[in-house]
């Protein structure tokens, strides 16, 4: 499920994040999705060592949604998830690190996913 790739330190600037989230728009809207850009990269000056993106979700057209199920979307856009934590899940954006956090993921699902794919994670 999860592609290994090797997680590099490079900076991440507010332009490469607004493209991030461009692109991801394009991906996901068609589907019910959006992202948002957050954290330092949004409310600091400066260069960050990652891009911190919310994924959100159009009510009306998802009932719910873990960002896991979102993968082969989150492809489509080259962001590819190396890791899955419930409420973030680690990915990497052409050798940037992306933290994508997703505010209604359901803990007790999460955790029956991730018993169902421990060992692929661990083995990543």
């Amino acid at each position: 499920m999860f592609l290994p790739v090797e997680q590099k330190k490079k900076e991440c600037t507010y332009e490469m994040a607004y493209a991030l989230c461009t692109d991801l728009y394009n991906v996901l809207e068609p589907h019910g999705y959006y992202p948002a850009l957050t954290g330092g990269l949004l409310y600091k000056e400066g260069n960050r060592k990652d891009i911190d993106i919310i994924i959100y979700r159009n009510r009306q057209k998802v009932k719910s949604f873990e960002t896991v199920d979102l993968t082969d979307l989150l492809m489509q856009a080259n962001v590819k998830i190396t890791n899955s934590f419930g409420f973030v899940t680690k990915a990497e954006w052409n050798g940037h690190v992306v933290d994508i956090f997703n505010p209604e993921t359901n803990d007790e699902v999460f955790n029956v996913w991730y018993q169902n794919h421990k060992d692929e994670i661990l083995n990543s």
